[in-house]
């Protein structure tokens, strides 16, 4: 009997943790396929939440490519994004190596690498546009990727470093022995069996870069050189709001990182769940 009830019991747990995800997938879920809906809306419908009776049409789409430079803007992010994201693993890697490895700056030095993770970007952005414009390069691509290193950089330490101290020493050590430097231990013993943590940081930076508003915008006056979560913001004016524009913008803006972190999301659950890091 007891048995019995066990297995009831654990049912009806598998049933309420099924609908939590559910629910949860749900309410995740539920919003995108909104901003989708409002998409295929008419311009002058787009403000009628309930309206259906209309033609799906993807003039908002034609007109982002077409008259708005949305192709330009995905370029600028890509650059940005890209540069950002493997500028950070090679001196973050470094650095977070150096760490583990000789024990430089200990455990407060790791633990300080955390506060510029934790400010919020826009306490940066006066004293960075006031720096950028003293030295001269005010409204570049530069001028974003050396802002976005004020996360990266400090983000690649800080879940980089853990993992090369839970690395064994002996390994390298025995590389060394065979006639290896430090420096090719490192590229083609430590790195390849961090592959997953490499792959996970180098996501996370990547997607903090492509969704970054506040430095294109208050970084650069020029549109040849915006993102495309600037483009997004340039459908709020003064007198008007182009909700049906803003939701292809959001959905042109969006897709490309749900695409990335598909097919690559079990390096990312690898390299976040990984202990060792050893394959």
């Amino acid at each position: 009997m007891s048995s019995d009830s066990q297995l009831i019991n654990s049912k009806k747990t598998e049933w309420i943790a099924d609908a939590i995800l559910v629910i949860a997938s749900a309410l995740t879920v539920f919003p995108f396929l909104w901003i989708v809906w409002t998409a295929l809306k008419p311009e002058e419908l787009a403000f009628r939440p309930g309206a259906t009776d209309f033609t799906p049409t993807l003039e908002s789409f034609q007109l982002m490519f077409g008259r708005d430079p949305a192709l330009l803007y995905l370029g600028n992010t890509f650059v940005v994004a890209g540069a950002t994201t493997i500028i950070a693993l090679v001196l973050g890697g470094g650095a977070a190596y150096a760490m583990a490895r000789f024990d430089i700056g200990g455990d407060r030095l790791k633990v300080a690498f955390l506060f510029p993770i934790m400010v919020p970007p826009i306490a940066f952005s006066l004293s960075m546009f006031l720096a950028f414009d003293r030295i001269g390069i005010l409204n570049s691509r530069i001028t974003i990727v050396l802002a976005y290193m004020t996360f990266a950089i400090p983000f690649a330490v800080w879940f980089l470093t853990s993992f090369f101290e839970e690395f064994p020493e002996e390994l390298e050590e025995a590389a060394m022995v065979d006639g290896d430097t430090r420096i090719e231990a490192l590229l083609y013993t430590v790195i390849p069996n961090l592959k997953p943590a490499f792959f996970a940081t180098g996501i996370l930076i990547f997607i903090y870069s492509w969704n970054n508003f506040v430095f294109p915008f208050l970084l650069t006056t020029e549109g040849d050189l915006r993102t495309m979560p600037v483009l997004v913001s340039t459908y709020v004016t003064s007198s008007d709001l182009l909700v049906s524009h803003m939701s292809a913008a959001i959905i042109i803006t969006v897709a490309p990182v749900l695409i990335l972190a598909y097919f690559l999301s079990k390096y990312l659950v690898a390299g976040i769940s990984a202990e060792s890091g050893i394959d």
